[in-house]
């Protein structure tokens, strides 16, 4: 009986005003990606690997980077914003993707910096997941993953198997890859396409380029 009293609890919870707290906290929404992702991507890598999977993220234009892998369970929004990953396609080991959303971007500390973020943008060049989760759940979750992504300007790719490309760069180290949207389009040459540590000041890119104190400084 005290299960079936807690199951009649948590329906009232969830079917109740979107203004209490406790609906809040526990009910599960979407963004503009409703519906889960249909359109198809490529991710093509230096050594001829290929990799087809579904675009959740921006779907406008193709990105090249270096493709690295990162082992978090959690941590995708400060993951994509820190300036360390500027240049590069983030591969995500943990299977499931976008579950918690991500946070409201325009909330800042007392010191006027993201409150939820490593900086004011995301750096990666492109993410890289096995499921993506587009309905989303968490108190602090201001929109889903993917429409961050297309916010920004990001193709995000799923149904990947992340398992065998986190080998593969375990085994070869970090390679070149590009995200194609365009079914039609051939397969990259990547001479032409370059390392980007090499042909790109990635310091530089992600650096001040004027002096900023926060606070009072220091005495």
């Amino acid at each position: 009986r005290s299960s079936g009293r807690t199951a009649a609890f948590l329906n009232r919870a969830s079917t109740s005003s979107t203004k209490s707290p406790l609906s809040r906290l526990m009910s599960t929404q979407s963004g503009d990606d409703v519906k889960p992702p249909s359109a198809l991507a490529t991710l093509y890598l230096e050594d001829g690997s290929k990799f087809v999977g579904r675009s959740f993220g921006s779907h406008e234009a193709a990105v090249d980077g270096e493709v690295v892998f990162t082992t978090g369970m959690v941590g995708y929004p400060e993951a994509l914003t820190d300036p360390s990953y500027q240049g590069q396609i983030i591969t995500l080991t943990t299977p499931m993707v976008g579950n918690y959303g991500v946070p409201d971007r325009k909330k800042v500390d007392k010191f006027g910096l993201p409150a939820m973020f490593e900086s004011y943008k995301i750096h990666a060049s492109g993410l890289i997941v096995q499921d993506y989760a587009h309905h989303y759940s968490h108190w602090k979750a201001a929109s889903s993953l993917g429409d961050w992504l297309k916010e920004e300007g990001i193709p995000g790719l799923c149904d990947i198997d992340t398992r065998m490309l986190t080998k593969k760069i375990r085994e070869k180290g970090a390679l070149v890859g590009r995200i194609e949207i365009d079914e039609n389009a051939p397969a990259p040459d990547f001479t032409q396409i370059g390392n980007p540590n090499i042909n790109r000041h990635m310091v530089s890119e992600v650096s001040t380029k004027e002096i900023k104190i926060y606070g009072e400084g220091n005495p």
